[in-house]
């Protein structure tokens, strides 16, 4: 079947370009128009009906026209139908219709479909096991943590801690937990603070956490107290069991799930060697199975990069898993992260993408600095996106979900024509300073991270102690646009300035960056 790729005079040398890199072969024809998204149907139709369109079994119009673009068809006689938005993803979009793989639409761009479609299978085959879960827990390797399915044939799941609740009111935890459980945790973990010994505070909080959300709750200590009050609170997995606390938990745990560490810290045991770890690790792990606890859980403790350094973890972690393949490991991701003056969402893809190659079940994580807000939600999408890869048996690419937020798999820029500065006189834009006051008034702008908004203060005048009107939004467009709409701005240059600002504003929403007005965000 032939295809034909209609744009405009100025998309047409990257149109080409993109055309050019896929199996399925198309001509492009470039109508009589500047901007190919600024095209009518009635446009296109027009201009095929004059030309010699006759072999082509489609046609393929840029994904920005607006409307329904089935008026084309009954036109020009030929089947028409929106493609991407961008040139850059006409490869995927042709592979796919060339392995009869994607149905396009007349009023959805193809790359919409595209994402819409890897997506649904990707989400399809999480549902898969999720559905399954009654018979998958029946295999080696798989158990229940309250009425979470937890194993190999689960994608990992994620452990969110509340650090220092003891120090924390209650509306405090509540929001905690809740915020964790919409980011996408699965587990929400009591975090105590250690050399002390505080079970009225364990009680309070795994019952605040119970009644907030419907997830399963751990405690975070290796005090015997704290770990049996959290328990008679209705604790659903302890964190940790090791060589010191063992005996005195068993009294009153050995029916709960427990994480198992290869410390004993009575004896002061805390071996960095990789098979010190591993041998401490089955010690402990042996005691707990005489004890009497049929649910355990290996933890490695993965140590920050460089000092004492992460590699002894992960090789210990591989020498457990390949001596026992059918336990459960769980690995502290939060610990190395918080420890690493990097963004997190690539550095947790990495700790996500070995913890699967290990077939690690839990991963625990924590978001107590500011660098670290959001590593919740980001491992909670790469738990998903390792598990797919593995189902695969592939690279995690092209999964159909990814993690890709300040970089893109293709640029969709738009070529600038650079024979144009011989044609078009140009000009060399300078930074001046602003030419003075509006007599409308000025701007303050703020962020409110609780409510997400962009918040724009008018004064009448700068000397104001009180705003005369305050605007909330959260995208920059709905913000100035109502600036505009309550005629607050009197020169151009100052809604420029406006817009510029709660743009920046909005960026740093998104990212989670500090915001000064009048400072630049990087």
């Amino acid at each position: 079947m032939k295809i034909l790729l209609v744009t405009g005079r100025l998309a047409e040398p990257i149109v080409r370009r993109y055309a050019s890199e896929s199996r399925l072969k198309a001509e492009v024809v470039a109508l009589p128009f500047a901007v190919a998204a600024l095209m009518t149907s009635r446009y296109i139709a027009s201009h095929l009906k004059s030309r010699d369109v006759k072999g082509f079994g489609l046609v393929m119009v840029p994904g920005l026209v607006k409307g329904d673009v089935s008026t084309i068809s009954e036109e020009v006689g030929i089947q028409t139908f929106k493609g991407p938005r961008y040139a850059a993803d006409l490869p995927s979009v042709l592979n796919l219709l060339s392995e009869d793989k994607i149905r396009l639409s007349t009023t959805i761009p193809a790359c919409d479909l595209i994402r819409e479609q890897l997506s649904r299978i990707a989400l399809e085959s999480i549902r898969e096991a999720e559905a399954n879960r009654e018979e998958l827990l029946k295999r080696p390797g798989n158990m229940k943590i309250g009425n979470l399915a937890v194993g190999r044939d689960f994608p990992a799941r994620v452990l969110a801690e509340i650090v220092d609740t003891p120090k924390m009111l209650d509306e405090e935890i509540r929001r905690r937990a809740i915020y964790y459980a919409e980011s996408g945790a699965d587990i929400i973990d009591i975090g105590m603070i250690a050399g002390l010994s505080q079970p009225k505070d364990v009680f309070r909080a795994v019952k605040i956490v119970k009644s907030a959300v419907d997830l399963p709750v751990s405690i975070d200590s290796l005090d015997p107290a704290e770990i049996e009050s959290a328990v008679s609170a209705g604790a659903d997995l302890i964190l940790s069991l090791d060589g010191g606390n063992l005996d005195a938990v068993t009294r009153f745990a050995s029916h709960i799930p427990a994480v198992v560490i290869p410390t004993d810290f009575r004896r002061s045991l805390f071996p960095k060697e990789a098979a010190a770890k591993v041998q401490l690790l089955e010690q402990n792990f042996e005691r707990a199975r005489r004890a009497g606890f049929t649910k355990l859980i290996a933890d490695p403790i993965l140590d920050p990069l460089i000092h004492p350094g992460s590699v002894e973890s992960i090789l210990a972690a591989e020498r457990f898993r390949r001596l026992h393949p059918d336990e459960l490991m769980m690995l502290g991701v939060g610990n190395a992260i918080e420890l690493l003056d990097a963004d997190t969402p690539g550095a947790n893809a990495v700790f996500a993408g070995i913890s699967a190659e290990l077939e690690v079940s839990i991963l625990l994580t924590t978001e107590v600095s500011d660098k670290a807000r959001g590593s919740v939600a980001e491992l909670s999408k790469l738990s998903d996106m390792m598990f797919l890869a593995r189902r695969r048996n592939s690279a995690p690419k092209d999964l159909g979900l990814d993690l890709l937020i300040l970089k893109e798999k293709r640029r969709k820029d738009e070529l600038f024509n650079q024979n144009l500065l011989s044609e078009v006189s140009s000009v060399k834009a300078e930074e001046v300073g602003r030419s003075g006051s509006d007599p409308k008034g000025c701007f303050k702008i703020l962020l409110d991270r609780s409510s997400s908004e962009i918040v724009l203060l008018h004064y009448t005048r700068p000397d104001l102690e009180k705003p005369d009107l305050i605007i909330r939004g959260d995208n920059a467009a709905a913000v100035y646009k109502t600036a505009v709409q309550k005629n607050l701005l009197s020169s151009l240059e100052h809604a420029a300035y406006l817009g510029a600002e709660v743009t920046k504003a909005e960026i740093a929403l998104k990212l989670g960056r500090s915001y000064v007005q009048d400072s630049p965000i990087f």
